[in-house]
């Protein structure tokens, strides 16, 4: 048998909780997913109670565990000191593997072993705005491993994109999409018709070509920043009363409900020149996203990953607006605030996102033309 090669996230050894001094605490805000293992070692432990506190969901044939609460609710296993009752009274190893991990994400795939980081995790994001470079995936072995699994040539592709220079990085996000839908769309391609669509992506001026195409949309400013106002605020209803997030939503939610839309698209063009120079640290933290998440070998499943990825993006960069009209500036700390905020309410948040769409807009994935609508504006 091979050995398995693990590679592991630009920084990811230098990763260090700081626990009780961080202002995002872990155990609210999403849900918390439990796996098989620890539920049943909780279930077959008469000792303790744990069990209360989790509820069972059907999905797909299959049991799903998670902790019972709703997303926007504190964990109930902590005390009144905020501490986890189950570390107290049975160590860390008793913890789900959800919370033994976080931040740190562990992706297996046949040929290699991947470890990376969170972006719902604001000390990761210090670690990523203290990046000089790109992030990347290196090998502990240092071999410039190549996969032969096609979800990795997949997201391969995905990264090129994102990475290439001399492009806005929302055409970047689009053209991946595209490329992602066509894909799914011929979902019977064989391997060789497959790799051969993803090398015309790797052509910078195939890219330049599809670019151009997108630009020749055209977009009423108004009618995008008031479909993003409303989508905003659909998706922030039920997180902006909890309270790790309250401060960051409920002052740009109470001016987002009662903005006029004309004066809020006039500040448009000039709070996105002055958010593209924030483009390295953002296209770093979704080049960080795409590596953890963008794994599957089901392509609608890695299409909806994608788009959570440019949903995430669309609201931080939606929020910053919101404060740039409030205030007349952007502030650093603010984008990694509400990167945090938004890789916990909707990519930790998949499946409520998931029926959020479907409900909205009747299928799982979102048509290509709406999300230029809202996101090449």
């Amino acid at each position: 048998m091979n050995k398995i090669d693990t590679l592991k996230i630009s920084n990811y050894d230098k990763f260090k909780c700081t626990a009780d001094k961080c202002k995002f605490t872990c155990c609210e805000g999403w849900d918390i997913s439990v796996d098989d293992n620890t539920y049943d070692n909780w279930k077959n432990d008469k000792s303790n109670n744990i069990l209360n506190n989790v509820k069972i969901k059907r999905y797909e044939g299959k049991d799903e565990y998670f902790i019972n609460k709703k997303t926007n609710e504190v964990c109930p296993l902590l005390d009144s000191h905020g501490l986890c009752n189950i570390v107290k009274d049975h160590g860390e190893n008793y913890l789900s593997l959800t919370c033994q991990m976080f931040p740190r994400i562990e992706n297996i795939f046949e040929d290699r072993r991947e470890l990376s980081l969170s972006c719902s995790c604001p000390e990761v994001l210090e670690l990523i705005g203290s990046e000089t470079g790109k992030i990347n995936m290196t090998s502990e072995s240092h071999n410039n491993l190549e996969s032969n699994a096609l979800e990795i040539k997949v997201r391969e592709t995905i990264i090129n994109i994102m990475q290439q220079e001399n492009f806005l990085l929302e055409n970047k996000l689009i053209i991946s999409f595209q490329m992602l839908s066509t894909i799914l769309e011929n979902e019977n391609l064989g391997e060789h018709a497959l790799l051969k669509e993803l090398e015309k992506y790797k052509n910078s001026n195939y890219v330049k070509e599809l670019i151009d195409m997108y630009k020749g949309i055209k977009i009423n400013t108004n009618d995008s920043v008031e479909e993003v106002n409303n989508l905003f605020l659909d998706i922030i209803e039920n997180y902006k009363e909890v309270s790790i997030f309250n401060i960051l939503l409920k002052d740009i939610a109470n001016f987002a409900e009662n903005a006029k839309i004309k004066k809020l698209s006039s500040k448009w063009n000039d709070y996105k020149s002055l958010f593209e120079r924030y483009n390295d640290f953002v296209e770093n933290c979704i080049i960080s996203k795409i590596f953890s998440n963008c794994i599957s070998d089901d392509i609608e499943e890695m299409i909806i990953s994608f788009q959570m990825i440019i949903l995430e993006y669309l609201l931080l960069r939606y929020s910053l607006f919101l404060k740039y009209c409030m205030e007349n500036k952007i502030d650093e700390e603010d984008i990694k605030n509400y990167t945090v905020a938004f890789s916990r309410i909707i990519g930790n948040n998949t499946d409520a996102m998931i029926e959020f769409i479907r409900d909205g807009f009747g299928d799982d994935i979102l048509e290509i033309g709406y999300l230029c609508f809202i996101t090449l504006v």
